[in-house]
């Protein structure tokens, strides 16, 4: 097969593997993108245009963050941060791009200013390099704000409430508003919210949720992405069983002869950086109740106790996990998986009170028996949540507008020993599918990049109970 026929067959498979296709038109190269807007609008009225004198802008994306991110950095010959002036006082940022392709609509991202950071002020000219931090505008509602009620309701009612009630911004874009994109279930809570800041009382309430069709899901998520706010789960994100993009480490802008055209779908696939960053920390996953864990409930007034033990083994199968091309497999070797027979590894000790929120017989209301519901949320809430990470890796490609938080991509990696047949030109544990976690956009003048965390919590095969090193190493050489 010569380097053409690989070529041609690599982009055969990318058009395969890829249904939101890449128009040709418009592209100068693979890290190109169209800028559209680029405006800082003071606190006072004054706005300007920094398009033309902007150096980088990374923008951040997160599954466990509550919001967004940027930085901004930009060449300041006019004096712009005094008499604008740029103070971190609630200057508005707005940024609007795409990729080149017309069949792509423009993202467009909104931040407040509230750090004016770096101001290196240049010894030859009269000009200073200004660095400048955003965050999306509900951050700064959320650190004025304090939440000291009662709520008597189901989980997403109590945080569609509080979102409309003390995060509501009135901005225009989509990125402020509130996306139920998973109901919990339909039996009502009673909680007391005591002066917390309205995300952090998010947080707290949505680690007890369940969903309402699947109640064995309880890792629910709350961030923001350019389309608003999200309460999700990650059982709901790994229902995309097609993977957005397919990504794959090989050599960028090939082209084995000039006179062939260059397709910028097949290099937008081309990692131009890859970092192992967690390929599996066994102790932490194990303290952290991945494996096994127990919980042990006390009633004071029935004077009643109860342990509730999790094992991931026998749990593994009962919720989605990020689909793989051949299939979903156990973290570890499942063989020889001795940490899932250790429940006493992590204890949890949880009081629980029958009679604390039952009816009233003076002021009427309502009895809410199982308030809490340890048993069914906790244990498997900390394992699930720690699954995610028992892989992740660091990408950088090209920038693709269309990318974000919670996409599920395939990527395909080469192993690092030999091999001669077909299945062994694909390292099979790393290769698979992933989901994002998270995404920094970085735009310059010269070309737009994506620095992305993949993550996933499983193998896209069974890890041997043997080993077959040594067998291995004798039939490369053999075949050699």
């Amino acid at each position: 097969m010569t380097l053409e026929d690989v070529r041609v067959k690599g982009v055969q498979q990318w058009q395969k593997a890829n249904e939101q296709k890449t128009n040709n038109e418009g592209y100068a190269g693979d890290n190109d993108y169209k800028l559209k807007r680029m405006e800082i609008t003071s606190a006072s009225g004054g706005q300007v245009d920094i398009m033309g004198i902007f150096v980088s802008m990374k923008i951040y994306e997160d599954l466990f963050s509550n919001t967004m991110s940027c930085t901004l950095t930009f060449q300041d010959t006019n004096n712009l941060a005094r008499l604008l002036p740029i103070i971190g006082q609630r200057e508005k940022l707005v940024v609007e791009f795409r990729i080149p392709s017309e069949e792509t609509d423009s993202v467009i991202f909104e931040f407040d200013i509230f750090r004016v950071s770096v101001k290196n002020i240049s010894t030859v000219g009269k000009k200073q390099l200004v660095k400048v931090s955003g965050v999306a505008s509900e951050q700064f509602k959320n650190v004025h704000t304090k939440i000291s009620r009662s709520y008597y309701d189901t989980i997403d009612k109590m945080i569609s409430g509080m979102f409309s009630t003390y995060l509501e911004s009135g901005g225009e874009g989509e990125q402020h508003k509130l996306n139920i994109d998973v109901e919990t279930d339909t039996e009502k809570r009673k909680f007391i919210i005591p002066n917390w800041h309205p995300f952090d009382a998010i947080n707290w309430l949505m680690t007890r949720a369940q969903p309402k069709d699947k109640p064995t899901a309880c890792n629910y998520l709350f961030y923001q992405d350019r389309d608003g706010f999200h309460l999700n789960t990650l059982d709901n994100l790994f229902l995309e069983k097609t993977p957005k993009q397919q990504y794959r480490y090989m050599p960028r802008k090939y082209r084995e002869r000039p006179g062939n055209f260059r397709d910028p779908g097949f290099e937008m696939r081309n990692i131009q950086r890859l970092t192992i960053t967690e390929p599996g920390n066994r102790l932490d996953e194990t303290v952290k109740g991945m494996y096994g864990s127990k919980l042990l409930t006390h009633d004071i007034v029935r004077k009643e106790y109860e342990f509730t033990e999790y094992s991931l083994a026998d749990n593994f199968k009962d919720t989605t996990h990020v689909p793989q091309p051949d299939k979903e497999s156990y973290p570890i070797a499942v063989a020889l998986d001795t940490f899932s027979t250790e429940p006493d590894t992590v204890f949890n000790f949880c009081p629980i009170h029958k009679t604390l929120n039952q009816e009233n017989e003076l002021y009427g209301g309502d009895t809410v028996e199982q308030n809490e519901k340890y048993s069914q949320w906790l244990l498997r809430r900390n394992s699930m949540t720690r699954q995610i990470g028992s892989m992740i890796i660091n990408v950088q490609v090209s920038g693709d507008s269309r990318r974000k938080c919670g996409d599920i991509v395939n990527l395909k990696v080469t192993p690092l020993q030999p091999g001669s047949k077909e299945d062994q030109q694909l390292d099979k544990y790393i290769t698979g599918n992933y989901c994002v976690t998270s995404i920094k956009h970085n735009l310059t003048p010269e070309g737009y990049l994506m620095d992305m965390e993949l993550s996933k919590d499983n193998m896209n095969d069974n890890y041997p109970s043997e080993s077959r090193f040594l067998k291995q190493i004798k039939q490369n050489y053999e075949n050699q």
